[in-house]
């Protein structure tokens, strides 16, 4: 008897577990931001990388904008 209690005590945690980051991710969806206010985010964040790496500061972007949801756009990367 005790351990079917303890078997039902497992399942209902596992349970839990699974349904914890479902409800975080649909939160995040929620809160998008605009293209707009998700660069000027990111923008701060590739500022500090001088001008000769321009690799560095488009890939930089990229990734901070997909964070985002975004797919980063080559033209906005003229003006940084």
């Amino acid at each position: 008897m005790f351990k079917s209690k303890l078997f039902g005590a497992v399942i209902a945690l596992a349970a839990v577990a699974l349904l914890a980051p479902a409800t975080t991710a649909s939160a995040a969806k929620a809160k998008r931001i605009s293209y707009d206010e998700a660069w000027a985010e990111c923008k701060k964040d590739v500022s500090f990388l001088p001008g000769e790496q321009q690799g560095a500061r488009y890939t930089r972007g990229a990734g901070c904008m997909k964070k985002y949801g975004y797919r980063l756009k080559k033209s906005s990367m003229s003006g940084m």
